[in-house]
């Protein structure tokens, strides 16, 4: 007795690329809601991977750009308080020419005297200062990280200004009292905050450069 195998052709076919389209239908959702082109290692094995070091890269970067931030943030701190000492020292340049006047009394410079000592008080304080318990001045220098690599290379040094142990500086606050000072004391003591501050204003241009490329 012969077997008669019924086959339907066409009906495999459709099946078979109804089979293939729902496959790659289930790929272009999984694509579209995970916003990735690659959602498996079975998509791109090779593409996977490079993409897994670029993702991790970028991480480094927005890590890097935030550390680099923060230091831009030190430097304006920094700066806030040079520019607080230089208005200071000028204050101080004006009583002192005030304490020239032949006209004051002896209670008129000692009031004058009264104000500079607290003035040195002020520039004392700015020169301890400190962000995120971080000091602001010292002399030494820090080295922020500019690039995701880490290499020291791409560091950059940013000064911490030996603002209280500058010559000039401690001319003033080492002063008993204004006679004790000269106006080119306090000249010399403005001169070298401002190249403390030139310092520091390029430190923060560099540094803004710096992120601008991460």
């Amino acid at each position: 007795m012969p077997v008669i195998i019924n086959t339907n052709t066409a009906a495999t076919l459709a099946a078979t690329n109804l089979g293939k389209a729902n496959s790659m239908l289930q790929k272009s959702m999984a694509r579209l809601s995970s916003g990735s082109k690659i959602t498996g290692p079975a998509d791109d094995a090779g593409g996977l991977a490079v993409s897994m070091k670029l993702g991790a890269a970028i991480r480094r970067s927005e890590a890097t750009d935030s550390n680099v931030q923060n230091a831009i943030s030190f430097l304006q701190t920094q700066d806030g308080a040079l520019d607080s000492v230089g208005k200071v020292l000028t204050r101080i340049s004006e009583l002192k020419t005030l304490s020239l006047d032949v006209t004051k009394s002896s209670a008129d410079i000692a009031n004058y005297d009264t104000e500079f000592t607290a003035l040195k008080a002020e520039i004392t304080k700015l020169a301890g200062g400190s962000f995120n318990a971080v000091t602001l001045f010292g002399g030494t220098t820090v080295n922020v990280s500019t690039t995701e690599d880490g290499l020291a290379s791409g560091d950059v040094a940013i000064s911490k200004s030996n603002l209280a142990a500058d010559t000039n500086v401690a001319a003033i606050t080492g002063g008993a009292n204004l006679a004790a000072i000269t106006v080119a004391n306090v000249t010399d003591a403005i001169t070298a905050v401002a190249g403390f501050r030139a310092k520091n204003g390029a430190d923060s241009s560099r540094l803004q450069f710096s992120s601008d490329m991460l």
